[in-house]
């Protein structure tokens, strides 16, 4: 046979040719893909944008175009708020050359060993790219291995062990549509854990799924479910798990080695559960209460897929008084689509039955419930009894709830009320008809209690021993809040210091100097939260008040009347308020004491803001009946300033005041005052802003008629045509 180079000289010219080009090529792509694959020009091609991807590999070999082989291979993404990263000892594949004409990078297949990966919350999140024109389209057809060794999902939720899988995706870069082409895992003996509790080993896990093609930015979270379809089947033994209630109320949950057991078939195509489906977990079940005590229990979980979703749980009563752990539930969720983000309106229309006996970590998502929004929290810990009849989000006549002891803050017009509470719910029928609707009630009760303004690190100023709350709403679960209407009701509670009100008084120019008492309250909440009637009562013994220069001594009595309040801006009609003064004694700047008085005070109609921003205001019509004008005349000089018949009317006795009263910050003006009874009258006007005080008076006594202007510490009295200079003077309210 003549020798091979004979044999290629007989040849055609062009054949030999092109035998020496594709020898060439081979040449060059052995030479440059393998320096791309083991010098950094490589890593720093496929690092180009490394906040986004990152690719490392320890090295690599290709001896046909488009045939690859790496070792060591890290690969780190970063995409809006996820993190991911997978890891293989070695992966090979085949790139397609001719779709990169199209500027597609093609990989009909690649075969990786020793596969891990994890997918995890990124701390901050990547804005979604804006969609352009000419993104290159990746398209890898079948990532496929015999060797899956675990991963980590979003730091909470691990597998360990060994499967195969095979995923393919195409993803259209600068902001294009991304598809899950179908996909399929299995292990057929792993161990699942949940931060890092291992609670389920020896598990036949096996899994497919497939994602329509979508917009990530458009699909962010679960929502990405809607477009996921799959499948999975579990066979696992669950784990031993024990709830352990600690010294602040929270049940830790560990798991222990067990023979509980955990399966599960379901289907998912596009966020719908396929009728069939199925999950039941059934695990033993160690309760501990917090002295260290034991009981044995178990678990019985199970949700069943027909046209609806059927959630059955089971814990038999323990018998531990101290941590209670007994549910008994059967609910139907009507439909079968995935409860995702209205899960809270899909559990509210549930049907079915409740009875438990549970110590909560957290009371907050009852008040919630029940409560007009901001009006009732329910901190820390606390044991719930419930028995509950649900009929399509409709609790039955005969439910009820009970909270038998946790900490209750209610807040309402800028106060808080705080104390150990009790509280029981119920559902029955309007009062007095038949058949009428359905009506929550949840009462709830401080034995002791304190009372504190609306504001971080605010000091309490009154503490009482009696306060009830009452919320009435409808019966239905999903308008339970927004339809709850309250009662608040307190009695008798002490208030140590008269001072701790000053804070509601026009700065500067009425202040309680001393003195106690007690207050008591009600108040009506309307479905809103906002609106609301009531009444407020204080009685002060030995107060002791400045007001205008005036040092004032005796026993107050306030009844405010609140009416079509709102709540939420701190305001309030005053009409038919009183205050009543008792065996009072004052004295002005002259030293000399005046004893034995008193006055009767009502407020026609006026309105009061106590906002938490702005300093209270207050304007209203009053109305008075006092013993005597002594004090009014204090107010504008002493007895020495004013003529020696003045003495005449103040020892005229009874008098009959109205007037205008209004303060705002540290002004407080008294417009339109007329005092009077059958042998006299008095006319004045006053403001009082800061240390500074302006007015006018007159007084008249038979044919006796006197003028007073005050400005500051100057007085002038007018004596001629004292009327009419007092007429000629301005109001000081409009």
């Amino acid at each position: 046979m003549p020798p091979f180079s004979s044999r290629l000289r007989r040849l055609p010219r062009w054949l030999r040719l092109g035998l020496a080009a594709l020898v060439l090529a081979w040449a060059a792509w052995l030479v440059a893909g393998n320096l791309f694959l083991n010098t950094p020009l490589g890593h720093r091609v496929a690092n180009l944008k490394p906040d986004r991807f990152q690719m490392e590999w320890r090295g690599g070999i290709t001896l046909w175009p488009g045939r690859v082989t790496v070792w060591g291979v890290d690969m780190h993404g970063h995409t809006r708020n996820t993190l991911w990263s997978v890891q293989a000892e070695r992966a090979r594949g085949r790139v397609a050359l001719w779709p990169l004409l199209r500027r597609e990078v093609r990989v009909p297949w690649v075969q990786a060993d020793g596969v891990s990966g994890s997918v995890g919350r990124a701390g901050d999140e990547m804005p979604a790219p804006a969609p352009r024109p000419g993104g290159w389209t990746l398209r890898f057809d079948r990532i496929a291995s015999d060797s899956v060794l675990g991963g980590r999902l979003f730091d909470d939720w691990r597998i360990d062990g060994t499967g195969r899988a095979e995923v393919g995706f195409r993803k259209q870069l600068r902001g294009g549509p991304m598809e899950l082409l179908p996909s399929s895992a299995a292990f057929p003996a792993a161990s699942l854990a949940h931060r890092g509790e291992t609670f389920a080993r020896d598990a036949r896990l096996g899994a497919r799924f497939a994602m329509d093609e979508h917009v990530s930015a458009d699909l962010g979270g679960l929502a990405k479910l809607e477009v996921l379809s799959g499948a999975l089947e579990l066979d696992a033994t669950a784990m031993l798990l024990q709830a352990a209630l600690d010294a602040g109320g929270r049940y830790r949950f560990t798991m222990q080695p067990g023979s509980g057991r955990l399966k599960a078939s379901l289907a998912l195509e596009r966020g719908v559960l396929a009728p069939g489906g199925a999950l039941h977990l059934q695990a033993p079940l160690v309760a501990v209460d917090a002295a260290g005590g034991t009981r044995r229990n178990a678990l019985d979980l199970r949700l069943d897929v027909d046209e609806h979703l059927r959630l059955r749980a089971n814990v038999p009563d323990a018998g531990v008084s101290d941590a209670p752990l007994m549910l008994d539930a059967d609910l139907r969720i009507a439909g079968n689509r995935l409860p995702l983000a209205d899960w809270r309106t899909r559990l509210a229309g549930a049907s079915g039955t409740l009875r438990t006996d549970w110590h909560f970590s957290s009371l907050g998502w009852l008040a919630n419930l029940v409560a007009p929004e901001g009006l009732l929290e329910l901190e820390g810990h606390g044991a719930v009894r419930a028995d509950l009849t649900i009929a399509e989000g409709r609790l039955e006549a005969g439910s009820r709830v009970e909270v038998p002891e946790v900490a209750a803050v209610v807040a309402v017009a800028g106060q808080r009320f705080s104390g150990r509470a009790r509280a029981e719910g119920a559902i029955a029928r309007e009062e007095g008809r038949e058949g009428g609707a359905l009506r929550s009630r949840l009462a709830l009760a401080m034995d002791a209690f304190d009372i504190a303004p609306d504001e971080e690190g605010a000091a309490a100023y009154v503490t009482g021993s009696d306060l009830h709350l009452e919320v009435q709403a409808a019966g239905e679960l999903a308008r339970m809040q927004d339809s709850a209407e309250a009662q608040l009701r307190f009695t008798d509670a002490l208030v140590p210091d008269l001072r701790a009100y000053n804070r509601y008084l026009p700065a500067g120019q009425v202040r309680f100097l001393g003195g106690h008492g007690r207050t008591s309250g009600e108040l009506r909440i309307g479905a809103d939260g906002r609106a609301g009637d009531g009444r407020l009562q204080v009685d002060g013994r030995g107060a002791r008040v400045a007001f205008a220069g005036l040092d004032l001594r005796g026993d107050v009595v306030i009844d405010a009347r609140l009416q079509g309040a709102d709540l939420a801006d701190g305001e309030f009609a005053l009409g038919g308020s009183t205050l009543r003064l008792r065996n009072a004694a004052f004295s002005g700047s002259d030293g000399q004491a005046r004893s034995g008085w008193w006055a009767n005070v009502s407020v026609a109609d006026g309105r009061m803001v106590l906002g938490q921003d702005a300093p209270p205001r207050l304007r209203g019509n009053v109305r008075a009946q006092v013993r005597d004008v002594d004090f009014l005349l204090a107010l504008f000089a002493t007895r020495g300033d004013y003529p020696r018949w003045i003495s005449r009317i103040v020892d005229a006795g009874q008098a009959e005041v109205t007037g205008v009263v209004q303060w705002q910050d540290d002004t407080f003006v008294l417009d339109r005052a007329h005092a009077h009874n059958d042998r006299f009258h008095v006319d004045a006007r006053l403001r009082l802003r800061g240390s500074r005080h302006r007015g006018d008076l007159y007084a008249r006594w038979g044919r006796f008629g006197v003028g007073l202007e005050l400005d500051g510490e100057e007085r002038q009295l007018h004596l001629r045509n004292a009327r009419q200079w007092y007429q000629s003077r301005p109001h000081l309210l409009r």
